[in-house]
């Protein structure tokens, strides 16, 4: 595989202050010539226009790597994905290395190894190979792999472990991952798992394993590659894939994690994690809520160990962000206003009723023209 023709894809929706956290630390690797787009999949909010502006402001901090598409519509993740891999402007790319908003790697080296990963794995295991991925913490898989390395898990199961559910939450009727009680000695590392839906373990696992960057590296440093069950669905928060992988997998369904497993499930396609590659997943939808304050912590940490020439956020003030987010909505609203007037401005040139001065006449405009009628 030619590094030049890999393109790495971020797709980005409203998420900016994990986002930016995400961007920073990928930045220390685009001195090896990484191609990274950000696919905008969303406008017209004040956390989706932060957003963007969060990614045009890496196209102008790093031009020769950064590059921002906002002229797809906004739709359904796998599609905007497709749409975009399908033109013209990626047919210089023959390999998508597809990363989420809120997740980054710990390595600089972290494309160069996902590429070495690929290229062995595909040695082996020729057209079954699907994707390859790299070690995830917070991650249905990742997370029990990541308590092994760092013998964390006598103190999961004695402090932290409990029964919980799991499963595919929004299909109580899937009949490979349905929802199910899980009991607190056991770690589901499959679709919706243990990590998934509870957001005081993530927190717990974050503060043993993402805020120490170093020591995770050095613990995975030495690892090699795992073949990831593909019976189980797979949070997909990294994968390196061929291009035309993205088209096989189109099931008719909106969700494409969902897709992925089936396909490669159907086809007994081989997904390959390269432990000696962390990678930091920041959170889950159903972990954000709660865990959003953990934002500031990352922001301190990773600004210490990144030590880059600029700041990793935007706006840290929150006092600001908040008065950022009232001048979105009152410029919103008076641009309504102005909409709606000019409208009925319209509506009178074409149509309107009112006095004279003097109140004797009507003044009648129909089409343009104005009829002056006596008043009775």
């Amino acid at each position: 595989m030619i590094k030049k023709r890999v393109a790495v894809l971020m797709l980005a929706y409203a998420d900016y202050e994990a986002m930016e956290i995400s961007l920073a630390t990928f930045s220390k690797s685009f001195k090896g010539g990484i191609k990274f787009f950000i696919l905008q999949n969303g406008r017209n909010t004040y956390d989706c226009e932060r957003t963007y502006r969060v990614a045009k402001r890496y196209e102008i901090l790093f031009p020769n790597n950064v590059k921002v598409v906002d002229w797809i519509k906004p739709q359904l993740p796998y599609s905007a994905i497709k749409e975009l891999l399908n033109s013209e402007f990626m047919a210089e790319f023959d390999y998508i290395c597809k990363v989420d908003d809120d997740v980054f790697a710990l390595r600089e080296d972290w494309l160069d190894k996902l590429i070495k990963c690929y290229d062995q794995s595909e040695e082996k295991f020729g057209e079954q190979l699907g994707y390859v991925t790299a070690l995830v913490n917070n991650n249905p898989w990742g997370f029990n792999e990541v308590l092994d390395i760092f013998n964390l898990k006598e103190e999961y199961f004695n402090k932290y472990a409990r029964p919980h559910l799991a499963g595919y939450i929004l299909n109580p009727n899937d009949n490979i991952e349905p929802l199910k009680l899980i009991s607190a000695n056991e770690i589901y590392t499959g679709c919706c798992g243990t990590v998934w839906g509870n957001p005081y373990i993530s927190r717990w696992l974050h503060k043993k394993t993402s805020f120490n960057p170093q020591e995770f590296i050095q613990k995975t440093d030495a690892l090699g590659y795992k073949e990831v069950d593909n019976k189980r669905r797979y949070s997909i928060n990294v994968m390196l894939f061929k291009k035309e992988f993205w088209n096989n997998i189109d099931l008719n369904s909106n969700d494409d994690e969902h897709m992925t497993r089936e396909y490669c499930r159907n086809n007994n396609k081989k997904i390959i994690a390269d432990m000696s590659n962390p990678f930091v997943h920041i959170c889950f939808f159903t972990q954000r809520e709660e865990n959003r304050d953990l934002l500031v912590d990352f922001r301190k940490i990773y600004e210490n160990w990144l030590n880059l020439p600029f700041p990793i956020s935007m706006c840290p003030n929150k006092d600001y962000e908040n008065e950022n987010r009232l001048r979105y909505l009152e410029d919103k609203y008076c641009k309504q206003l102005v909409l709606q007037n000019n409208k009925k401005a319209k509506w009178k040139r074409y149509f309107n009723i009112k006095n004279s001065e003097d109140r004797k006449f009507k003044l009648v405009t129909l089409f343009g023209k104005i009829y002056k009628l006596k008043r009775k």
